[in-house]
């Protein structure tokens, strides 16, 4: 027997055990540090929402099974008077919460590693491999002027023009598809849950944004499929705070927002704990969207990793008995 000191992340451990079980018990420290220091709300898979909700009630593994089903019959209700002084005590406004976007890349993410995650706007007025990929064929934007350029053609894409369109072409309303992804629709989206990141349109091939220019004619058609011969897709996985996330994340209004941010985020207290049961026992819906604000940037330390689309697909799709 020796005595072993673990010093993991500024906290010392003395023990007196053989080498053997010194480096299970190494293991176990780190891989519990790593679990329960961040109080993150998380509800990307159950186990994730598992962790959250036994750190949140200070329950021991297993404890909130017996506690939901036998103790409260099974009853949120019940549940969530039973724990509101704890649930009250939440910290909203600091709460770190998880969420991913799904994107595909020809570079692993470099853009993204270098910059941060940022909204459409910025992402084709800046070098990054979209725009880099969009000049590459001929494709330029001048997103203060609202015009699009192909080759040596113009396009106003200033979708307040679009609006009306019942007496427009067809072509006219293709470009306000084009200006509504770029001047309304601009924000970072993402998810807090998606059962199968391939079931959701063909963002995991290309972006929603080339989606929407590939429709315009056979020149900008080949865009998609050139992209999606080029790129891998990818899962990125952050943490934001409820400020950085628009209110029809939540809310179903914006004074719905306003009156629950006065009343001390009451409904949205009780909408957070709900979704992270539901998805422990593998019951959320099967997308549950996270959009950013606008003007939100995802810097690099607040990225937590970068995971092959397929990877994740895979790790999800195993709770729910799928592959």
């Amino acid at each position: 027997m020796r005595t072993y000191l673990f010093i993991v992340e500024n906290k010392i451990y003395k023990m007196q055990i053989g080498w053997v079980y010194a480096i299970l018990i190494m293991e176990f420290l780190i891989n519990l540090l790593k679990k329960g220091n961040t109080m993150y709300y998380d509800i990307t898979n159950p186990d994730a929402s598992y962790y959250w909700l036994h750190e949140l009630l200070q329950m021991q593994s297993g404890e909130f099974i017996e506690e939901y089903i036998i103790n409260c019959h099974n009853d949120f209700e019940e549940f969530f008077e039973k724990y509101s002084s704890i649930i009250n005590n939440i910290d909203i406004e600091n709460l770190e919460l998880v969420a991913f976007h799904v994107t595909s890349t020809s570079n692993q993410c470099e853009d993204i590693k270098k910059y941060g995650l940022y909204n459409l706007q910025w992402v084709l007025n800046n070098d990054t491999d979209l725009n880099r990929f969009l000049k590459e064929n001929n494709v330029k934007f001048d997103i203060k002027s609202k015009v699009m350029y192909i080759g040596d053609v113009a396009y106003d894409i200033d979708y307040e023009k679009y609006k009306n369109l019942d007496v427009i072409s067809k072509r006219n309303e293709k470009l306000h598809n084009i200006g509504h992804k770029i001047y309304y629709d601009f924000q970072i989206n993402a998810f807090l849950f998606c059962e199968d990141i391939y079931n959701y349109s063909t963002i995991h091939e290309v972006p929603e944004f080339i989606f929407s220019l590939s429709s315009l004619n056979d020149k900008t058609n080949e865009l998609y499929i050139k992209w999606k011969s080029m790129c891998e897709p990818y899962v990125v996985k952050y943490k934001a705070k409820i400020k950085d996330f628009t209110y029809f994340t939540f809310y179903d209004s914006e004074m719905e927002y306003e009156n629950d941010r006065q009343d001390n985020w009451k409904r949205l207290r009780k909408l957070l704990i709900s979704r992270s049961i539901e998805s422990m026992f593998s019951r959320s819906s099967s997308e549950i969207y996270a959009y950013m604000a606008p003007d939100t940037v995802v810097s690099g330390e607040n990225i937590i990793e970068y995971i092959p689309a397929e990877e994740w697909r895979k790790n999800v799709l195993k709770y729910f008995g799928k592959k």
